[in-house]
């Protein structure tokens, strides 16, 4: 009993909440790289380095990359930062005789070259051929709400479970393909409503995320940078309706009288 209470707490541990952040919204936006031809170019390495923004970073597929915004309180000036990153991106795309394209389903016979990080690396030694391809597919646009401790996250996550259907059918520009190949790549890609702190832990331990918990594939989790994390939105490349789709998310949790 003791090591289950002391692994729980070590677990708990990694997830970074920050009071003065609570409420506050961030936006993870994947694209692909595309050659002129309109192939998918696996040159993602090169975009970053060329960019050298710290806003900017890559995903497991060469043939894509993200950026990433501050939390923001206010959705005018998250509005403003994902235009600045747009901009940003497909200006440093072009420079390199590349295109920029937010679409959320990458080509079947699209390269399957990997970003040379430790981790994607080790992860593509372990998956099926059919999982490495729904994994370098797949695109979309991550939403992150800060959360001031671990229960207030879990009952916001709690919420947003119920409303799982509506929010993957808002954010879907492909009849539900981008969801059916996540799905093949996340075989442990639907959240579970958790009683309390034991119980998140406890699924942590049997899903196999206990000791790193960026290995929750859910397509709602609880993310160690101290946010509740929605990840079933596609890509899109209008900025207004990411803007919708955080305006949304913020009223289901104003409705249900949760304070964050």
């Amino acid at each position: 009993m003791f090591f289950d209470n002391w692994e729980m707490k070590e677990f708990l541990s990694r997830f970074k909440f920050k009071r003065n952040k609570s409420g506050f919204i961030g936006v993870e936006r994947e694209c692909f790289l595309v050659f002129p031809d309109g192939n998918l170019a696996p040159k993602s390495e090169e975009f970053l380095l060329s960019l050298d923004d710290k806003r900017w970073t890559y995903e497991l597929s060469a043939c894509q990359v993200e950026s990433r915004t501050k939390p923001h309180k206010d959705l005018s000036s998250l509005k403003l930062e994902l235009l600045e990153n747009d901009n940003a991106g497909q200006n440093n795309a072009k420079k390199l005789g590349l295109v920029l394209i937010h679409q959320e389903i990458g080509d079947e016979n699209m390269p399957l070259n990997v970003y040379p990080d430790s981790r994607y690396i080790k992860i593509v030694e372990t998956i099926s051929r059919d999982r490495l391809v729904s994994a370098c597919r797949v695109a979309g646009t991550h939403l992150h709400i800060g959360v001031k401790n671990i229960r207030r996250a879990i009952e916001i996550y709690n919420l947003l479970v119920a409303h799982l259907n509506k929010l993957c059918d808002l954010g879907d520009h492909s009849n539900g393909e981008r969801l059916r190949l996540y799905k093949t790549m996340a075989i442990n890609w639907n959240p579970v409503v958790y009683d309390n702190e034991k119980h998140f832990f406890e699924i942590a331990k049997k899903q196999g995320f206990v000791d790193n918990p960026r290995n929750c594939w859910h397509l709602i989790r609880i993310s160690i940078h101290g946010t509740v994390e929605l990840r079933m939105f596609g890509a899109t490349d209008k900025i207004d309706e990411i803007i919708y789709w955080t305006s949304f998310v913020k009223s289901l949790i104003n409705a249900s009288g949760i304070s964050i």
